[in-house]
């Protein structure tokens, strides 16, 4: 479908509705989701409207305890799990499930901007290529939203090898294994981040230098290792 909502697999990405903006830690995403669905299934009903701000203000009440990364940005609570074995995120509230294309007015941003929205690595043209990688390492949806919501990493690795003439066929072949290898060492430092999937990238990467300021920044010493890993793979 997207790299939303993937074909294969049993994750989805969830971060522009604001999960990450809680100061949790990845189990503690997992338990937040299951008791927004269970509440939600439980007390919302299609049929009954004023169901839907009931829930809404009732989680937004339980969930303002919850230290904030950024208390400017919303956490909507209608984002929960969408299938019956509780592994795919997603909008409980989108028409594709109410039947009613005005269903999301229930939440904050309104129907209008939650259904027009599209993230910038879902916007790539290259967004098929990361949807199979992410796919395939992601151990759940909390893991697959962290890499999938990370746009300014992904365009500045994709920068990286467009400096080192690699490819990006060969980045998706080849080198699969060692783009997969950095990942999981982002994904140790993804918790303490607030991504949503609209961060504005203020660096646009000119040269090398700029791009060995940021990973490392990003990731520490092992980014050395891995670009080193790399020139010898590459040695051209």
């Amino acid at each position: 479908m997207s790299l939303c909502h993937p074909d294969v697999g049993n994750v989805s990405c969830g971060a522009c509705c604001g999960l990450f903006n809680l100061k949790l830690q990845p189990k503690e995403f997992k338990t937040l989701l299951l008791e927004r669905t269970t509440e939600f299934q439980t007390t919302v009903n299609f049929e009954v409207r004023h169901s839907f701000p009931i829930y809404r203000k009732e989680r937004e009440t339980k969930e303002a305890s919850i230290p904030k990364k950024d208390d400017m940005t919303y956490n909507c609570p209608f984002l929960g799990y969408v299938d019956p074995n509780k592994e795919r995120i997603g909008c409980m509230i989108h028409p594709i499930f109410t039947g009613d294309p005005k269903s999301q007015n229930f939440s904050f941003y309104g129907a209008s901007i939650c259904q027009a929205y599209d993230c910038k690595n879902k916007e790539s043209i290259l967004a098929d290529l990361w949807e199979s990688l992410f796919v395939e390492m992601a151990k759940d949806s909390v893991e697959y939203s962290f890499l999938s919501a990370d746009h300014i990493f992904v365009s500045a690795l994709a920068k990286f090898f467009q400096f080192v003439n690699i490819s990006m066929e060969r980045v998706f072949g080849e080198f699969r294994l060692e783009v997969m290898d950095l990942f999981r060492t982002r994904l140790l430092s993804s918790a303490v981040k607030n991504f949503t999937s609209f961060e504005i990238n203020y660096d646009s990467f000119p040269d090398l230098t700029a791009l060995e300021v940021y990973f490392t920044n990003e990731i520490g010493g092992f980014w050395k290792e891995w670009r080193e890993a790399i020139s010898k793979k590459n040695p051209g």
